[in-house]
């Protein structure tokens, strides 16, 4: 497997993950965007964005569009959480919905950046493999190791709220 298309299989399954979270806890997730000072339907705009990008990512013709997507969606949460800093917000981030509790801020600046990083990359790698010619056992392979490494970073984020420590 290239390493493009690796960034792109990476980035699409975090995008959904991201997603389904989102739209599972879709209340809270209102609740951030609007203490945020956001209109409401901009929870139903991010959601979309999310999904539609991670589908791009995954199709050949249009991955560099996806790649781009995913860039500006990663530098508008860059913004948002610059704004949180800004205004002294206490907002919970929602970024993956119930799974993290972290608090929107410079927790959430640290954990876009390996994101915003990849997609720049997958940019400017532009290798042009097809997902169709991949063989079956590398794509679950890397989409398990996405959400294997997605999963570590949860249970590390969480790992106070597991063992019964009072979270900071």
């Amino acid at each position: 497997m290239n390493v493009g298309l690796g960034i792109s299989i990476f980035l699409s399954t975090i995008l959904i993950y991201s997603f389904i979270s989102k739209f599972l806890s879709y209340k809270d997730f209102k609740k951030t965007i609007e203490k945020l000072g956001f209109p409401k339907f901009t929870a139903w705009f991010v959601m979309a964005a999310e999904i539609v990008i991670a589908v791009l990512l995954l199709i050949d013709s249009v991955r560099q569009i996806g790649k781009l997507g995913a860039l500006l969606l990663f530098l508008s949460f860059y913004f948002v959480a610059g704004l949180s800093l800004y205004k002294k917000l206490d907002v919970t981030c929602n970024c993956f919905g119930k799974a993290s509790e972290e608090k929107l801020g410079w927790g959430t600046i640290w954990k876009v950046t390996p994101l915003f990083v990849l997609s720049a990359a997958g940019i400017a790698i532009n290798e042009t493999s097809s997902i169709l010619l991949l063989d079956v056992t590398e794509l679950i392979s890397c989409v398990g190791l996405s959400i294997g490494l997605l999963s570590i970073y949860l249970m590390l984020k969480n790992r106070k709220l597991i063992i019964g420590e009072n979270p900071r």
